[in-house]
């Protein structure tokens, strides 16, 4: 357990979050908006947290969106309705 002195190292995981969910989260940052390509709903992928100084790889940002895409292409195959908050961590 960290004491009061201790800064927090806290790991920082990708989430997508549902675009009308969105307004309910505290200092979520959006780093791309992808849209689920059967039922158009939006998704803001990004971290909750304080702001990196640093920006994501490029990389790193579509391999999320395309993680999104498949997690969003089988909940419709299985017919289910998509999470609100999904984990993207890779």
């Amino acid at each position: 357990m960290l004491s009061r002195n201790e800064p927090a190292q806290e790991l920082i995981n990708p989430v997508a979050i549902r675009d009308k969910e969105i307004r309910k989260g505290s200092s979520f940052r959006i780093e791309i908006f992808e849209l689920c390509t059967q039922c158009g709903a939006r998704f803001g992928i990004g971290y909750f947290g304080a702001m990196r100084e640093e920006l994501r790889p490029a990389e790193e940002i579509e391999e999320l969106s395309r993680k999104l895409i498949e997690i969003l292409a089988a909940d419709h195959l299985r017919e289910r309705q998509h999470k609100g908050r999904i984990d993207l961590d890779i």
